[in-house]
């Protein structure tokens, strides 16, 4: 069984280094000063860390920015809404395909009001079909695709941006 809780802050060095092993892939867009800054936020309580595990072994990981603090070039696709962005939504290797990735996106639907959200963001490689599909079990919308060259590198190059509504 697998269980969905909020990182400790003990846990970050070790949820640091999941995120680099099982989240390095062509799709990911993972610099290291971008996942320190990441893990500065949570630290600071200005973001969280969702991780699922089954029995000991950590088997996912979501990062979710807290309103207040969305990157700037989300703010067009939040409307001048509370709105929480999803930074990461990494599995285990040996669980893929379990529904560990939506369940994640779904417990942080479910925490989102609680921090004053409106609108929740998410981004994804134009052509990760894996993240889409995650993305749209969960209930997210696409936004918008445009060409991204700061951060895609593989592909089209190119970014989609993903909605799920509150209210």
């Amino acid at each position: 069984m697998t269980e969905y809780r909020l990182a400790k802050a003990t846990e970050l060095d070790q949820l640091k280094a999941f995120l680099f092993h099982h989240g390095a892939n062509p799709w990911n867009h993972l610099p290291a000063a971008g996942v320190d800054a990441e893990f500065a936020l949570i630290a600071k309580e200005k973001a969280s860390a969702l991780v699922a595990y089954s029995d000991a072994t950590v088997v996912g990981l979501g990062i979710f920015y807290h309103p207040n603090y969305l990157p700037k070039n989300f703010l067009e696709y939040s409307q001048g809404r509370s709105a929480i962005y999803i930074a990461e939504v990494v599995v285990h290797r040996d669980y893929s395909g379990q529904g560990i990735g939506t369940n994640l996106l779904k417990d942080i639907i479910q925490r989102s009001p609680r921090l004053g959200a409106e609108i929740l963001l998410v981004d994804r490689h134009a052509e990760n079909a894996g993240s889409a599909g995650m993305m749209l079990k969960a209930g997210f919308k696409e936004l918008a695709t445009f060409v991204d060259l700061d951060r895609r590198d593989f592909g089209n190059f190119s970014t989609t941006v993903l909605s799920f509504e509150l209210i």
